[in-house]
């Protein structure tokens, strides 16, 4: 029987793994005729009802150990069960990044689900191991959300600094939490002039990519690193930041386009102070339109005392 897609269950003790699951089994739409395989890697205090796993043909094996969740161990549970699909639920102290799944593993989703309540405090303690869940996932689920409001849009721009191309769902005891894309931004959007220290900096470079035209006209303000690009040619750098998302091994380089008469003059890596009109143009490279800064003033100005932005 060829194996149907896996869904790879990733998140913290007590995040709601297990209820994610239950719902995701649960469903009409996701029936199927086969076996499902769950392998459950954690076990917490909400458990599987027998009733519901018969009835929707679903097993569970238990894999207490790290060491045995490796490619021998699943495919002796595969050929015991012959499941047409399998969910994992993994343990979230275990490290992702050194996971490797079975070779036959075609269609893998990962799914990383969080706590709300207690993001913060992983984040604080485990970031590389939160970093990681977050870097693979295609959808990222927060439970109990209503508990914490008024953090939620940090969250997701934190994560969005990490894996850019995730779905978030916001779950309440009411149901989802739709997010204004402009709720809790670090700076007034409906502002014309935005004045950016170094955590809006780096949001404002994230959020202006993904909805340019919001930020078309905008004047702004920020202390930046020049960076000289191969094909920029005369009149044109990249003013951005290092951001560290999980740890000093784990950096990008976040900026933004300027165009600037006298940027010839410019060193590369040398220190800048930008008064600039924000705008949108089309992009050859990417194809798509992008926003730029479009330089009135600039001041060089000494790197400032910590040079990393930190996220997450």
């Amino acid at each position: 029987m060829q194996m149907e897609t896996v869904y790879f269950v990733n998140g913290f003790l007590e995040a709601g793994k297990t209820t994610f699951i239950k719902e995701l089994i649960g469903r009409e739409s996701f029936r199927i005729s086969g076996k499902t395989l769950i392998l459950l890697c954690e076990e917490g205090d909400l458990e599987y009802d027998e009733d519901e796993l018969a009835a929707t043909d679903s097993v569970i094996e238990v894999i207490e150990e790290e060491e045995d969740f490796n490619e021998e161990n699943i495919a002796t549970l595969e050929k015991k069960h012959k499941p047409e699909r399998i969910i994992v639920e993994f343990n979230g102290m275990w490290d992702r990044k050194k996971l490797e799944f079975p070779w036959d593993w075609d269609d893998i989703i990962e799914i990383a689900v969080f706590d709300a309540a207690t993001f913060k405090l992983y984040s604080d303690n485990m970031r590389p191991l939160l970093a990681e869940q977050v870097r693979h996932a295609e959808l990222i689920m927060f439970y109990k959300s209503d508990e914490v409001r008024d953090k939620l849009a940090s969250y997701a721009r934190n994560i969005k600094a990490i894996n850019n191309g995730a779905a978030f769902v916001f779950r309440g005891e009411k149901g989802d939490i739709i997010l204004d894309p402009d709720e809790n931004l670090p700076y007034d959007i409906k502002a014309d002039e935005l004045f950016l220290d170094d955590e809006s900096f780096a949001v404002m470079c994230m959020d202006s990519l993904e909805r340019y035209k919001v930020y078309e006209g905008k004047k702004v303000h920020f202390k930046a690193c020049v960076y000289k690009m191969k094909d920029g040619g005369d009149f044109e750098f990249i003013a951005g930041r290092q951001i560290m998302t999980c740890c000093e091994a784990d950096m990008s380089f976040t900026g933004i386009i300027c165009g600037y008469q006298k940027a010839y003059e410019l060193e590369n890596k040398e220190w800048v102070e930008i008064s600039g009109i924000l705008k949108v143009r089309f992009d050859e490279i990417m194809q798509r339109d992008i926003p730029v800064c479009r330089v009135i003033a600039l001041k060089r100005v000494d790197a400032p005392e910590v040079e990393i932005i930190s996220l997450l």
